[in-house]
């Protein structure tokens, strides 16, 4: 059982390496998107809200362009979520080869 045992913590060793390296990737990417996209959709905020403020939108096209913003605002934490979940998958492989 020790043998067999020994052998799947052997095989888990490349798969830390490429989880590792994918979580490095994406908290790298995430770092750079998070800054555009929170710009990107602040831009339309504003754009949504001065267009809104000045007659040159109607209320449901403002609507309609707040939610795209909003959308925009949201994607780069939908992939920290994404990335804290290949961190748990990671952590927990660690663990079945400490163990």
């Amino acid at each position: 059982m020790a043998l067999i045992r020994m052998l799947f913590k052997l095989l888990a060793l490349p798969l830390i390496v490429a989880v590792t390296i994918i979580q490095w990737v994406g908290i790298f990417l995430t770092g750079f998107s998070e800054i555009i996209f929170n710009l990107f959709a602040g831009l339309i905020f504003l754009i949504t809200l001065i267009g809104f403020a000045l007659g040159v939108t109607a209320g449901i096209e403002a609507l309609k362009m707040l939610t795209v913003g909003f959308v925009i605002f949201i994607i780069p934490y939908i992939a920290e979520w994404l990335i804290v979940r290949v961190a748990t998958l990671n952590y927990g492989l660690r663990d079945f080869i400490k163990s």
